[in-house]
């Protein structure tokens, strides 16, 4: 195994000779340092090591000179450092940066917005493994969000170079620990396991007293988070539970810590209105508009009133006879524009033999039957193809359109979402195992992965024995189905729009409306002016309403404390006794029989030391 250097374009210069190389990356360090002979200086800052094929290596980011030991040493960050030196930002004008879909697609992405494309790829070969949505958070450095990422899916993220790049791909983590579980018969290890941590949350948010956001977040006896919300999405407070009605454990096993954080975010939702309220024409302005920019932002306005102006009168008013002349009749100017002129006479009925020049645009201001109703436009759809990916094509896909052809006709169809199937880990015993154990199921083991990467997922079997298995907690999973958004740009994408059309003009079948004196009363041909500010008319899902939610950060913030808790268990082994190498965000396991305290944990970082190509690696798990 040759550790190369490169120059700073990342072109082969050699092979480092008479070394030692110390590296470590995953919950923190992510860094290296490479120790030669004064008479073996190679490097400059900017160069890179990497051992071809595998993770080993990085970027030299300081040189240090200790002339008492005649000794160089090379020190930077190695490819998880790199990612962990830039940050995950939210797409501007939005408040998460959210991905979707096939994890090796997802990272190229991740790639792209840390702007690193011209040092890391993304395999190209399908995963098999589907990222459903993945809110990061807030601004998180690069490697930490895209480990929390992999691990909602039960993966892992994998570095390897290859011609000049560092190639990322996601794997499924391996459960070793339902291969090996280790005694002290096995390998030497301390153990320290929490049979109580937190199960009750009592988070506080903004508010003074007994006006302040407080919720309860409870587990149950495995750490699984119990039902927090009415509805799934909450929206707004209303849609929370926020009396203690979900609590599962009691008396001495119950423990519950504070979660005090009066500054936490409200997160402002908007709701469709679907029925207009009864409030809207003295309180329209409480209410939005919803527009995406060209830039495929969202973007919400409150609604305006506006100038009520010339309203059409229905019916004959008592002073007409004597008043005509403070109404007002409305028609067009020279140049087509609607004008509203004051009555001075008779006004009658005209009909047309030829077509207006305005009757493609004003045929609302004509008659038909003599003036007696307006003319009506023809409905028309069209559908308006999509430059950019809107704001909410992750939510909102199935509002949009694609182009259909079975190659004799063509049609416009809604997008339809792409099934997907994930795995919940099931906290509690289900009432129906002893019956239905073969509908659930467990991760496959890291035995089977070796054998088949693709099958990650086994029903439940009968033991060898012949019997059900027991039951335990943590190993068990539930299949779940899904829809993710397809890939905006895998079609053209299409938005409905529907407008009216003047109808086809016919000769003698309109009429045009002419005022003369004196006037008499015609229906809905006279008007008032008046100044009063009014809501605009109201028209069905195009209004929303906005609401606030104060307690989704907070349960946010109490999820990642509870998960942390029930997370705790201390366990120092010595992974280097055993031949297995392992990766971050493996898990692992042990028993100690005189206690029977078990543990599965997660490997979080490695240690890893190259003294001219004699490696040992060394292991931390949480």
């Amino acid at each position: 195994m040759d550790l190369i250097y490169t120059d700073e374009k990342r072109k082969d210069v050699g092979v480092m000779m008479a070394y030692t190389l110390d590296m470590a990356y995953g919950s923190d360090e992510n860094d290296f340092e490479c120790t030669v002979g004064r008479d073996n200086h190679c490097c400059r800052v900017g160069c890179y090591l990497y051992v071809d094929g595998e993770d080993y290596g990085g970027y030299i980011d300081s040189i240090k000179v200790d002339t008492e030991k005649g000794d160089i040493t090379y020190k930077g960050r190695t490819w998880y450092g790199i990612l962990e030196s830039r940050v995950i930002c939210p797409p501007s004008g939005q408040d998460y940066a959210i991905f979707g879909g096939e994890a090796n697609t997802v990272l190229g992405q991740i790639i792209e917005a840390l702007r690193l494309g011209d040092l890391f790829s993304a395999d190209t070969a399908g995963s098999g493994i589907t990222i459903n949505n993945y809110q990061m958070e807030r601004y998180v450095k690069g490697y930490t969000g895209i480990r929390a990422m992999l691990k909602s899916v039960y993966a892992k993220l994998r570095c390897r170079w290859h011609e000049g790049k560092v190639i990322l791909s996601a794997e499924p983590a391996a459960d070793y620990s339902q291969d090996e579980e280790w005694d002290t018969s096995q390998v030497d290890y301390t153990v320290t396991k929490n049979y109580h941590p937190v199960n009750h949350m009592i988070c506080m948010g903004q508010g003074d007293l007994k006006d302040r956001a407080v919720i309860h977040i409870f587990t149950d006896a495995h750490g699984g988070i119990q039902k927090y919300a009415k509805n799934d999405p909450p929206l707004q407070d209303s849609d929370y539970i926020l009396d203690e009605s979900s609590r599962v454990i009691s008396g001495m096993d119950e423990v519950a810590e504070v979660l005090d954080e009066p500054s936490s975010s409200i997160t402002t939702n908007y709701i469709l209105t679907t029925a207009k309220p009864s409030n809207w024409d003295q309180d329209c302005e409480e209410y939005f508009t919803h527009e995406i920019q060209e830039d495929g932002d969202d973007s919400y306005s409150h609604v305006r009133k506006h100038r009520l102006g010339h309203v059409l009168q229905r019916y004959q008013p008592a002073d007409w006879s004597v008043n005509f002349g403070s109404y007002y009749t409305r028609g067009t100017d020279d140049k087509g524009e609607v004008k509203y002129s004051s009555v001075r006479g008779q006004t009658v009925y005209n009909l047309l033999g030829s077509q207006p020049a305005d009757w493609a645009t004003n045929y609302g201001e004509y008659y038909t039957a003599g003036g007696g109703s307006r003319v009506s436009g023809i409905d028309q759809e069209s559908y308006v193809r999509q430059g950019v990916c809107p704001g909410d094509w992750a939510t909102n896909y199935g509002t949009y359109y694609s182009l259909y052809s079975d190659g004799v006709t063509t049609t416009y169809r809604r997008v339809t979402g792409i099934n997907n199937e994930s795995y919940q880990l099931q906290t509690g015993r289900p009432s129906d195992w002893a019956t239905n154990y073969s509908s659930y199921y467990r991760r496959a083991t890291a035995k089977e992965l070796k054998k088949n990467k693709k099958e990650r997922w086994k029903n439940v079997s009968l033991t060898s024995k012949k019997k059900v298995p027991g039951w335990q907690a943590g190993r068990y999973y539930t299949r779940i189905s899904f829809e993710t958004p397809p890939n905006w740009g895998a079609d053209a994408r299409f938005t409905l729009i529907k407008y009216k059309i003047a109808p086809a003009f016919a000769a003698n079948t309109y009429y045009v409306r002419v005022d003369n004196s004196p006037p008499s009363w015609a229906q809905n041909t006279y008007y008032t002016n008046s100044d009063e500010m009014v809501a605009p008319e109201w028209t069905t899902g195009t209004y929303f309403r906005a609401v606030e939610d104060r307690y989704a950060a907070l349960v946010e913030s109490a999820k990642k404390k509870l998960e942390e808790a029930w997370q705790a268990d201390d366990l120092d082994i010595d992974l280097e006794e055993t031949d297995q190498v392992y990766d971050i965000s493996d898990l692992v396991g042990c028993i100690e029989h005189t206690t029977g305290i078990t543990t599965i944990q997660e490997v979080s970082k490695k240690i890893i030391k190259i003294t001219n190509n004699d490696i040992s690696i060394k292991y931390e798990v949480k």
